[in-house]
C-alpha cells in the first residue's frame, strides 16, 4: 500500500475535471451498472456518518452493500468496504497493480486512483447497493461520474472556499451538482434560508427534507439528525419504515476511549457541533493549512481553559505551530507529547482531541494504550 501512496504523489494536480476518471473507468471496462443502486452523499459535515448509518441499515435488511468513504483513520483499506468489512490489503494491492497502467496513463490523482480501485472492486462484487461519499464538493468529484443514483445532501457550511466558492451559495451549487436524474433528493438539516435556496435550485425535483433529529436514538447532535436522514433514505429504498437501534458511529466521530474524545471535525461548524456535547476543559488541536485556523481557535477559546496546539506528523499540509503567536495556547510539536501534557493538566476531566482525522488517527492507538 505504501507503493500506492508513493506512486500517486507524482500525479497531483489542481486541474479538476471528470475526464481523467471517466476515461480510466472506460479503459478498465468497469460497468458502473454493476454497482447496484447507488446512494451518493455530498455535504460539508455529516457525510461519513450518514453513509455509515445507511450502510448499516441496508446490511441489517440482508442486502449486499459496498461503501466508499474518506478519509481513513489507520489504514487506507477502511475507505473501501464490502458488507461493512474493510477490504483486505491483498485485494487492494492486487487491484492497484491491475489499475496501475491506467493511473499512469491518465495521471490520476490520489483520490481519482482510489476511486478507480473502489469502482473496480465494487463492480466485481456486484452489490445490491453502493454508498458513495464525495471527497470534496460534488460537481467535479471523482465519484460524480455515476449518473443513476439517489442523491443525499447533508448539512452545508463554509469549507474548501478556495476550490468550491467564496460564499455559501456557490458551495451549495457545487454540492447540488450530484443531482442528475429524476430520483428524489434527500436533504438533511440546513438553515431555513439555505433550504429555500436549495428548493429554488432544484425546482421541479422531488425534495425529501429531513430537518428533525431522531428522538428515539441516544445519539448526540448532530449525529441524531444524520441518523434520521439515513432512516428516511433507507425507508424509501426498501419501501417500508425501518427501525434500527444496533448502530455505531465510525471511528473518530465523537469516539470515546476512556476519558478521551476523538473527533475529526475540521471546520468551524463541525467544531461547534462537537464541543457543545461535552464539558471538558482541555483540548488537543491541530489542523491543516487550508483551514480557517484563527476562527477555529477563537471557537475553542470560548469553551476550553487549556488549549494545546500540536502538529500532524508526516503531513506537509499541517500547520506550523511555531508561526502561531498566541500566549493563550500551549504549543507542543509532537502529538504524543501533547497528549501526555493534556493528561497532566486536565486532572480527571475529559480531554478532547479534534481538528483533523489525520491527527485523531495518529493518536488513536496511543490513547488506547492509556486506557487498556
Amino acid at each position: 500500500m505504501d507503493n500506492f501512496f508513493n506512486y500517486t504523489k507524482e500525479f497531483q494536480t489542481i486541474d479538476f475535471s471528470l475526464d481523467r476518471i471517466r476515461m480510466a473507468v472506460f479503459d478498465a471496462a468497469i460497468d458502473l451498472k454493476k454497482l447496484g443502486k447507488v446512494i451518493h452523499i455530498a455535504g460539508t459535515n455529516g457525510k461519513g456518518s450518514t453513509a455509515f448509518f445507511i450502510t448499516q441499515m441496508l446490511h441489517k435488511q440482508n442486502f449486499k452493500t459496498a461503501l466508499y468513504t474518506s478519509p481513513h483513520i489507520e489504514s487506507i483499506t477502511e475507505r473501501i468496504k464490502l458488507n461493512l468489512n474493510d477490504i483486505t490489503e491483498e485485494l487492494f494491492d492486487e487491484t492497484f497493480q491491475t489499475m496501475k497502467p491506467l493511473v499512469s496513463k491518465y495521471r490520476l490523482t490520489f483520490f481519482e486512483a482510489l476511486t478507480l480501485i473502489a469502482f473496480k472492486i465494487f463492480a466485481d462484487f456486484n452489490p445490491d447497493f453502493t454508498i458513495l461519499e464525495t471527497g470534496m464538493g460534488g460537481r467535479l468529484d471523482a465519484t460524480n461520474i455515476v449518473d443513476e443514483k439517489i442523491p443525499v445532501i447533508t448539512s452545508i457550511s463554509q469549507d474548501h472556499s478556495e476550490f468550491l466558492g467564496k460564499n455559501i451559495y456557490q458551495i451549495t451549487d457545487e454540492k447540488l451538482a450530484i443531482v442528475k436524474d429524476n430520483n428524489p433528493v434527500f436533504v438533511g438539516k440546513n438553515p431555513e434560508f439555505l433550504m429555500e435556496y436549495i428548493s429554488k435550485k432544484l425546482d421541479g425535483k422531488r425534495i425529501i427534507s429531513v430537518q428533525l433529529r431522531d428522538d428515539r436514538s441516544s445519539l448526540p447532535e448532530p449525529y441524531s439528525y444524520n441518523f434520521n436522514l439515513a432512516k428516511n433514505v433507507v425507508s424509501y429504498l426498501v419501501n417500508k419504515d425501518v427501525s434500527f437501534d444496533d448502530y455505531k458511529l465510525p471511528p473518530c466521530r465523537l469516539e470515546r476511549i476512556g476519558r478521551f474524545i476523538l473527533d475529526g471535525s475540521h471546520n468551524p461548524s463541525g467544531l461547534i457541533n462537537t464541543i457543545s456535547n461535552f464539558n471538558a476543559d482541555t483540548v488537543v488541536f491541530s489542523c491543516t493549512k487550508d483551514r480557517p485556523f484563527w476562527k477555529m481557535i477563537d471557537i475553542l477559546k470560548v469553551k476550553f481553559k487549556n488549549i494545546i496546539l500540536t502538529e500532524i506528523p508526516d503531513n506537509d499540509r499541517s500547520i506550523n505551530i511555531e508561526s502561531v503567536k498566541d500566549d493563550k495556547v500551549l504549543k507542543i510539536k509532537d502529538p504524543m507529547d501533547a497528549v501526555d501534557k493534556s493528561i497532566y493538566i486536565s486532572g480527571k476531566s475529559d480531554i478532547i482531541i479534534i481538528g483533523s482525522f489525520y491527527l485523531c488517527g495518529y493518536l488513536r492507538k496511543y490513547v488506547k494504550g492509556f486506557c487498556g
